[in-house]
């Protein structure tokens, strides 16, 4: 059965993308994984570019991806009133740092239900709820400086085939608002065939492979455009920039279960790095009609960021955390930067990661229970590391150990986690971090060249043999690095 998928996917791939050529073989007499192996002639993926097919930050292909087009076309994608504007759900997300009776706002009763913490209200961001960010006289834009390739967050099973992402940066020459912030959509493109499992996907990652193999930097930006917004540059696939790729739910708080989402990484007026994570929510009285509806963009839990309270043994929930995050041991002690995982349960996840203190740093907080199951769990393993080596690993996987606090931190076993551009990965003129260049995107090149070619030569596992809770690139499903 695994066999004859490869084959079919392959084929459905070739019309377009130049990936494999099936034989003169009838795909009904495949009966094994060697037959198909034969029955498959594949350009092998190398040598990809890396700047051509995971990270895009050429001028004149950003130039397509403006801030007004994204929000207009996430907004005329939800189903939602006509009345309802760009400007308009911008300046609502914005209010979600403020504090007030709407529903939504920072100080909103289902929010931070743990007691975990979250500054509310901020004022500096609540100012752009006053800004208009679209027309060309704003004071206050958000102008693309990257995009990026998340083939290898595709979770094994097929579910979805990858997050592909936008970023956006801030530029200002209004004399009240100052600093930086950085707005990324991060949309996971749904598989039109998920009973096929993940190897549905196989004609995205060559898609994008293959940009690697086009010269012509007006021929890749059309590609891309019907990627991102008009669809079925990869047949069968509807454009990644709608509605539905960043967590939409509809009457209901958005969980982590709906893939896809918007994260900020705001510095605004200079005060304090943070970073938000947010799915979008429509609200409707009659979900049949969609004049009845509007769109919002809700602020839920940043994802694999536990509370410090959690590990200080001090809330409620500690005891149940404490067991879940031994059994992570072994993820965190790799013995590659890029191999490091981590997961835990959305309930211990705070709502905001702050990168100038010591949040989750967890090194300094974890209480002496948690402590010593984590010694335990290391003499169990036989392992060189220390207890903090893996405390300062869990904080690695967090937005603001990422972000900045892990930076150039040894973290026993040979492994220093890399540096990152002062609390971002791609900065307002796109330049890229050491982390990225050096580190997270050969491994993602990596993972994409391997799979293409494990499925071309018909080497893949089996689908039984693939954890569904693990992505493609070997991180937990839902994890944000």
């Amino acid at each position: 059965m695994r066999a004859n998928l490869v084959f079919s996917v392959c084929l459905v791939s070739a019309a377009s993308i130049a990936g494999c050529v099936a034989s003169s073989d009838d795909a009904g007499e495949i009966e094994s994984i060697d037959d198909a192996a034969q029955a498959l002639v594949c350009s092998e993926a190398s040598g990809t570019d890396v700047q051509r097919s995971l990270v895009i930050t050429d001028p004149e292909i950003l130039s397509r991806f403006s801030f007004e087009r994204t929000m207009d076309q996430i907004r005329t994608s939800a189903g939602v009133r006509a009345s309802e504007t760009s400007a308009g759900i911008f300046q609502q997300w914005m209010r979600t740092f403020g504090s007030s009776d709407a529903a939504g706002d920072c100080n909103d009763s289902r929010i931070d239900r743990e007691g975990y913490g979250l500054a509310c209200p901020r004022g500096p961001e609540l100012k752009l709820a006053s800004v208009d960010p679209f027309p060309s006289t704003s004071l206050v834009k958000f102008n693309p400086v990257g995009l990026f390739n998340r083939f290898d967050l595709a979770p094994s099973n097929g579910a979805h085939c990858g997050e592909f992402r936008i970023v956006y940066a801030m530029s200002t020459a209004d004399p009240n608002i100052s600093g930086r912030a950085f707005i990324i959509f991060e949309g996971a493109l749904a598989n039109p065939t998920p009973e096929q499992g993940v190897n549905a996907c196989l004609p995205v990652a060559q898609f994008w492979q293959d940009l690697s193999n086009d010269d012509d930097v007006a021929s890749r930006a059309y590609k891309l455009e019907q990627f991102y917004f008009t669809g079925y540059a990869v047949p069968g696939f509807g454009p990644i920039v709608q509605a539905s790729s960043y967590g939409l739910a509809t009457n209901k708080v958005p969980g982590p279960s709906i893939p896809g989402q918007i994260r900020t990484n705001f510095f605004v007026d200079f005060a304090e790095w943070h970073l938000r994570e947010f799915k979008l929510r429509r609200r409707c009285s009659d979900t049949a009609d969609a004049s009845t509806c509007a769109l919002f963009v809700d602020h839920v839990t940043v994802k694999t960021n536990p509370a410090d309270e959690v590990f200080e043994g001090t809330h409620e929930n500690s005891a149940a955390f404490e067991s879940a995050f031994i059994r992570q041991v072994g993820n965190l002690s790799a013995q590659k930067a890029n191999d490091i995982k981590m997961k835990t349960g959305d309930l211990y996840n705070e709502f905001e990661s702050v990168s100038m203190v010591d949040d989750v740093v967890y090194a300094n907080t974890a209480g002496p229970v948690i402590r010593q199951k984590i010694a335990d769990r290391l003499v169990a393993r036989n392992s060189p590391l220390t207890v903090d080596n893996i405390l300062n690993r869990a904080t690695t996987q967090t937005c603001a150990g990422c972000h900045l606090l892990s930076d150039g931190q040894d973290l026993g076993g040979g492994v220093t986690w890399p540096n990152s551009l002062f609390f971002v990965q791609i900065d307002e003129a796109s330049q890229l971090s050491e982390a990225l260049t050096g580190t997270f995107l050969p491994g993602r090149k990596e993972v994409l060249e391997k799979f293409i070619n494990d499925r071309c030569d018909g080497t893949a596992p089996a689908a039984s043999l693939v954890d569904d809770e693990l992505t493609i690139g070997g991180s937990p499903t839902g994890s944000p690095n």
